[in-house]
């Protein structure tokens, strides 16, 4: 199965509604968010009681959490503007694969990483695309059960530079992959939690003048490419 994006897999229509609604919808719920984490960060300072101080903890981190969330469907909706330089693949992969080695090692899963055998340069900006590839990966961790594997791998045949996060997890059906990049859709089913992670990857590729390929079927892992075009390609 091809799961090219922008192919027949995508509903370009219906994502450009979803971005619509995202972007009034996380404006609207960030104020809020800001004012209860504030609050309870204040009473905290002053708390002594040791369960009032766990709850008022609790409630500074989901505040946190959501407000992460939020920012993510702020990005789907509206990603900043790219400041391009020309960058070595590798030099963007690397830090995106070392800093979820810790999350890797605590879920007991193999983290792999084949560099490419040259350097490979592309025209990005490298702190958008490293943080797209660092979601990937976190996404593909998640997929995968302990014991698992998941393998990041740079490769580049004439004027495409590609990279690749594949997983050896359940997969998924067309209609999750179909729907994958929709803002908080629950793929539980195929392995998959709720969160921005993806969609906040495709929007930073795309804006990056890059392309995102998904292969997955059930029982059959999940490949998820991102293709540059290589400087001077």
């Amino acid at each position: 199965m091809d799961g090219t994006r922008g192919g027949a897999v995508f509903d370009e229509a219906r994502l450009e509604a979803v971005r619509a609604f995202a972007y009034g919808a996380g404006h609207e719920i960030n104020n809020p968010l800001a004012n209860i984490a504030a609050r309870a960060q204040a009473l905290l300072v002053d708390e002594v009681h040791p369960e009032r101080r766990r709850k008022l903890a609790t409630i500074v981190d989901q505040a946190f959490r959501a407000r992460d969330m939020i920012g993510g469907l702020m990005v789907f909706a509206r990603p900043p503007v790219p400041r391009p330089a020309a960058v070595a693949v590798h030099d963007v992969v690397r830090p995106a694969v070392d800093a979820a080695r810790s999350v890797a090692e605590s879920r007991g899963v193999r983290l792999e990483y084949s560099p490419p055998p040259t350097v490979v340069t592309v025209h990005v900006d490298a702190g958008q695309v490293g943080e797209a590839l660092r979601a990937l990966v976190h996404n593909a961790l998640e997929a995968v059960d302990e014991g698992g594997r998941v393998v990041v791998e740079v490769s580049s045949a004439g004027p495409v530079v590609r990279v690749a996060v594949v997983d050896d997890g359940p997969g998924m059906d067309a209609d999750a992959v179909r729907r994958a990049f929709d803002p908080f859709y629950s793929g539980r089913d195929a392995g998959r939690g709720i969160g921005m992670g993806l969609p906040k990857a495709l929007r930073l590729v795309e804006a990056n003048g890059g392309r995102l390929v998904v292969d997955s079927r059930p029982a059959g892992g999940t490949r998820v490419a991102v293709e540059f075009a290589a400087q001077g390609g």
